[in-house]
């Protein structure tokens, strides 16, 4: 029997969530960044004006209020409300090397759920996060993570990370309540699929979309003569992602020079960059995802850079990469397939965190953490009862979500999100596969339409 949370069910809906998009409170969703004066908003005011819209038209009756917890083990968020408080469960790496990562989602979660309790809460009652610490991402500690997070009652768990085996995931569907992550891995998503699993949500496009998304970006820089090659030929680093791209390039008629495949965490590079060296390419596709990694990276490369266009996944999101690399990364790509907007939406949504913890947000798992707490609180509205965990699974498969990160709308069978424009031609039924460069120690957003904010810069080694 799929295991139950017993909440009563309190108060009402107002509209019906994903249908109502862009009407009533959520017209407001457009004017995220400033008030009726045309004056930028301040933290307070976009937790309770902004937050209250980007639930999607719910009633979150109550009082109003909030107290905003630490983020270590066991720690939790909680806030005003009527009735006994909603907890949803944070398995997120708050300790270990991917704390960087761990820190932004823990925020981005903290953030909304401050929101959203000094709205009233979700059908008047407040949000208490729990966090479930997941270290080094082993498999074991996702499981203990996700037998805690269950055990402690939970109406949803959010993640940037499951484990490449899925092994969490029987957990997970065994109790039914929904389970977001931001996991790129495919096998994931077809591991939900192949299981019919009905409640994981694979919040972002998987890593299959890297690979043609760059491609296409890197097409139109040569289209553009906004770079020529050196060579037709690519060196990849690869954790699990690159493949795509080494398919994908050699279609094109590209030699890989050199494909490297490398186990993180990793912060020598000599033997790696020995190999470029010795017969450099056209372009370096690396795709560790750790900031410590790939500053090093590019640090080394610095020292004695081929005429190489240097593509980096992910990692420089991370506030941190920049913080070690300093200039040396001016000139390096990356890319996210889930990247908060450089919009008003998504400038509101980075006021507010700088103004709460003191610091910019990252670029990707803030913000996209932040979003899916908004997306499963509209879900569990228009249910009537958080733990009506059948019904919350039908709403949020009917979603179609505007959030900083773009459009959140799941495929059927995957429960995956997806890209544009790399698989639709619409930017309001997709989640915008995001290229950014580092320009003067600033992320300048290059690519994709309509979201652009700057031109691609030649980097000056080339």
């Amino acid at each position: 029997m799929t295991a139950r949370v017993l909440l009563p069910t309190v108060c009402l809906i107002a509209a019906l969530g994903w249908a109502a998009r862009g009407h009533g409170e959520v017209a407001t969703m457009t004017d995220a960044g400033r008030d009726a004066s045309g004056s930028r908003m301040t933290r307070r005011q976009m937790l309770t004006g902004v937050g209250a819209a980007a639930v999607g038209g719910l009633v979150v009756g109550g009082v109003g209020g909030y107290v905003i917890g630490g983020g270590d083990e066991g720690t939790t968020t909680s806030g005003g409300g009527g009735g006994e408080p909603i907890k949803i469960g944070s398995a997120s790496p708050v300790s270990g090397a991917y704390a960087g990562d761990g820190q932004e989602m823990t925020r981005g979660q903290e953030l909304a759920v401050e929101a959203i309790n000094g709205n009233g809460g979700v059908l008047g009652r407040s949000l208490e996060l729990v966090v479930a610490d997941v270290e080094d991402l082993a498999p074991e500690k996702m499981v203990n993570a996700a037998r805690r997070l269950t055990n402690e009652g939970v109406a949803a768990v959010f993640s940037g990370y499951t484990s490449t085996s899925s092994t969490e995931y029987d957990v997970y569907a065994e109790y039914g309540a929904p389970m977001f992550h931001l996991n790129t891995f495919q096998p994931n998503a077809d591991y939900v699929a192949d299981n019919q699993i009905p409640n994981i949500y694979h919040s972002c496009p998987t890593e299959v979309w890297y690979g043609p998304g760059f491609i296409l970006f890197m097409q139109r820089l040569i289209d553009g003569g906004m770079w020529q090659p050196s060579s037709e030929s690519v060196a990849v680093i690869s954790i699990t992602i690159a493949q795509t791209v080494r398919e994908g390039i050699q279609s094109l008629g590209w030699e890989v020079k050199l494909y490297e495949q490398v186990t993180a965490p990793l912060t020598e590079w000599g033997p790696v960059l020995a190999k470029v060296r010795a017969d450099p390419p056209g372009l370096i596709f690396h795709a560790d995802y750790i900031p410590g990694d790939l500053a090093s990276f590019q640090q080394q490369f610095r020292s004695d850079p081929t005429q190489s266009l240097m593509y980096q996944q992910y990692g420089p999101s991370i506030p941190e990469y920049l913080e070690l690399a300093g200039q040396d990364a001016d000139g390096v790509i990356w890319s996210t397939v889930i990247g908060t907007l450089p919009d008003e939406i998504g400038q509101a949504f980075k006021d507010a965190y700088g103004e709460k913890f003191g610091a910019e947000a990252g670029l990707s798992q803030a913000g996209g953490q932040y979003d899916l707490v908004h997306v499963w609180a509209q879900a569990a509205a228009m249910a009537g009862d958080p733990a009506d965990f059948e019904q919350v699974n039908v709403n949020l498969k009917r979603t179609i979500y505007r959030g900083v990160s773009g459009t959140y709308r799941y495929k059927p069978g995957e429960l995956t999100a997806i890209p544009y424009p790399d698989a639709v031609s619409d930017p309001s039924l997709g989640m915008p596969h995001l290229t950014f460069q580092i320009q003067n120690q600033q992320q300048v957003l290059v690519d994709p339409q309509p979201y652009v904010q700057g031109e691609f810069q030649l980097p000056e080694w080339l």
